[in-house]
């Protein structure tokens, strides 16, 4: 370990969560899920993310209060287990869009997505793809996310899916100045629109994977959340980089239309997101754009009815469960504060960025 920390930049470990496996009389089989995320010594600081599991053989002497470790095996999430040097390499190349932006931010961590699929990930989904589907076909593994949500009245054009709200935020990032801080940039953020049942308005929820860096942490901060707070007693300084306001998203709304309403049942909390399989497609767009349904329909029309995939309903809608990834988003945190900051990067619409996704049972 130390000779780790002394190759990398940084590295870190966060434990997500522990299960007992077997249990005897004094021993015993512990599954443990871990993250591990590192810099990579190269001129572009590339971020690299690990996931996976160990399992932990332990005997208990009860009587000298003392747990041995007898056996460890470790794994990593996906078809290859034990391949550590492709799992890093495939995310040691500099990727076209972070050295564009590099002024911007530093090199984001990309959350992984598994599209060498297991006959045993695909056991449940009972589907087979197309040799002329157009969808990307992903494994998931799981992540420790931050979810904020809201609901919100204005509709599309109020525009509120586009940017992480304020009540997401812990921290407020300093960029600039003697007292500079380190962050960790993250990618992509989820945004999912749903209805409310018996309300007007929708459910919006985004969700954004936490970087080992702070999921190391013993204790997580929660935002403090204040519905009906006014805009105009925001103490955040010139200095703070405290990337987005909810009400700033409505500057597209089509003239001629009444003010926006204050979005309302403001809620974030911290999930160990399962595991999931995703079908998606790229889009060059933003979260609420018309072109958006249509999408939407060509997706589940091409996984669910011509390829036979059984599609993740909501449990309270019984709906197809639908989300878009803004991959041309980067949410930040720091080690200490959490999330303080978002980065909206310009991306060409011909390079489709972004992409429209459908769960699927897995």
């Amino acid at each position: 370990m130390k000779a780790s920390k002394d190759f990398y930049n940084k590295l870190d470990v966060a434990i997500l969560s522990a299960k007992t496996i077997e249990s005897t009389a004094d021993t015993g089989v512990v599954e443990v899920r871990w993250d591990v995320g590192a810099v990579w010594p190269n001129p572009w600081e590339s971020r690299v993310l690990l996931t996976g599991t160990s399992l932990l053989t332990v005997r208990d002497d009860k009587d000298n209060n003392i747990i041995t470790l007898l056996k460890q095996v470790d794994k990593l999430d996906g078809n290859k287990p034990s391949d550590i040097v492709g799992s890093l390499t495939s995310q040691l190349s500099p990727r076209f869009w972070d050295v564009y932006h590099i002024g911007m931010s530093p090199s984001a961590e990309r959350d992984p997505r598994l599209t060498t699929l297991s006959p045993s990930q695909l056991s449940t989904s009972r589907g087979n793809k197309g040799l002329l589907s157009s969808y990307t076909l992903s494994h998931l593994p799981p992540r420790l996310v931050t979810e904020p949500s809201l609901v919100d009245t204005n509709g599309r054009f109020g525009r509120t899916a586009q940017a992480l709200p304020n009540h997401g935020f812990t921290t407020a990032i300093k960029t600039m100045g003697p007292n500079k801080e380190e962050f960790v940039p993250v990618s992509p953020i989820e945004v999912s629109i749903s209805k409310v049942e018996g309300q007007d308005g929708s459910l919006i929820k985004w969700t954004v994977p936490v970087p080992p860096e702070f999921a190391s942490k013993a204790v997580l901060p929660l935002p403090v959340i204040e519905e009906g707070e006014d805009d105009e007693e925001d103490t955040t300084s010139n200095d703070d980089a405290l990337a987005t306001s909810s009400s700033s998203t409505y500057s597209s709304r089509r003239p001629n239309t009444p003010a926006p309403e204050d979005p309302h049942s403001l809620k974030c909390n911290y999930s160990l997101r399962p595991p999931r399989l995703v079908a998606t497609l790229p889009y060059a767009g933003n979260p609420q754009d018309e072109e958006v349904t249509e999408l939407r329909r060509q997706l589940y029309q091409q996984v669910v009815e011509n390829d036979g995939f059984k599609p993740k309903l909501d449990p309270e809608t019984k709906r197809p469960v639908f989300f878009f990834w803004m991959n041309d988003a980067k949410a930040c945190f720091t080690r200490a504060g959490g999330l303080g900051m978002a980065v909206y990067e310009w991306r060409a619409d011909w390079a489709k960025t972004n992409e429209i996704g459908i769960e699927l049972e897995c």
